[in-house]
């Protein structure tokens, strides 16, 4: 199975069959799936996130319908006839206002999933259960009611701000001569680096693996600052991502999903209250929608080449 190659080229991760097969009436319970649904898979199984939705409606006997690539309209047009969707937290938000036909039930995972979204979602009369986890360790936390709860037959814990999960979901390893994130202890605990914290109930807080913007000495981490920017009203989702400046080393610099009357220099000034000056993006651009992997997780990488390009080209200040 590959990993999403998100911020990174692809790795083969290396797991039994069991290690899903296992895990598949959990999350069939969870869900509410049943064998009755037909069930939108919107992208190619190429990383595990799509190849686990495409397992599952096998193993439940239900229909599947998988994209060969994700489209809003493809997908609008699929939801049709289809009750459940496997989706990203950003293909969930490109589908904001859109006819979702006959869907019911959205198992979201592939990145954080932002409040907004979330409510938009839940407007709309959408079941939208969300999860955290990854290729190398399956399942580690579902969503019951207001909080990320660990998945079942799954121990969490937070050292030093780091996700460690034990559980019989977790992968083999990466395939020979290939390494990655992964790491483990002598007493069976994984982690991949993501960064998070329990609350005093035992809920998971996931901020994202460490992705951060040096500028002038400082480091700002990027997914710190697009949880403040997804919170002020009017944003739907935001990127924030590192450029290269001659006196700082990096600029900060947020790309922001909003209507088209949004009001950017009050967004600024609720960011400017919220931020720490070195973690305030220095530069700001509002976009319509923004580029996805081909597994349908924001390309941070993509954002950044286009900001670099249009600045080389002149359509942006330098």
């Amino acid at each position: 199975m590959q990993t999403s190659g998100t911020t990174d080229r692809p790795r083969t991760v290396v797991r039994s069959l069991a290690s899903w097969e296992d895990s598949f009436d959990h999350l069939s319970r969870l869900t509410g799936v049943t064998s009755a649904d037909r069930v939108l898979v919107p992208a190619p199984p190429t990383g595990s996130m799509f190849a686990f939705a495409l397992a599952h409606t096998a193993h439940l006997g239900a229909e599947a319908v998988n994209l060969p690539q994700w489209s809003p309209r493809g997908a609008v047009a699929a939801l049709r006839t289809c009750t459940v969707a496997h989706l990203t937290p950003a293909m969930l938000a490109g589908l904001a206002g859109r006819d979702l036909g006959r869907l019911r039930t959205v198992v979201c995972a592939g990145s954080a999933l932002p409040a907004p979204v979330r409510e938009r979602a839940h407007e709309a009369g959408l079941r939208v259960v969300d999860y955290y986890g990854s290729a190398e360790l399956s399942f580690v936390a579902i969503r019951s009611g207001a909080r990320l709860a660990p998945f079942p037959q799954v121990e969490v814990e937070v050292r030093d701000g780091v996700v460690w999960a034990r559980s019989p979901w977790l992968c083999q390893g990466y395939a020979p001569g290939q390494s990655g994130p992964l790491r483990r202890d002598r007493d069976g605990w994984a982690t991949v680096g993501d960064r998070g914290r329990l609350d005093d109930d035992g809920g998971l807080h996931v901020v994202g693996r460490d992705d951060t913007v040096t500028t002038g000495g400082v480091s700002v981490p990027c997914s710190d600052v697009e949880a403040v920017l997804r919170s002020i009203d009017g944003i739907t989702d935001a990127v924030v991502v590192g450029t290269p400046h001659p006196g700082l080393g990096e600029l900060v610099e947020a790309v922001v999903v909003a209507p088209a009357a949004f009001d950017l220099a009050s967004a600024q000034s609720r960011a400017t209250e919220r931020l720490a000056p070195t973690h305030l993006p220095r530069r700001w651009h509002v976009w319509t929608d923004l580029p996805l992997t081909p597994v349908g997780k924001v390309d941070r990488p993509e954002v950044r080449r286009r900001l670099v390009a249009a600045r080389e080209a002149g359509v942006l200040p330098s």
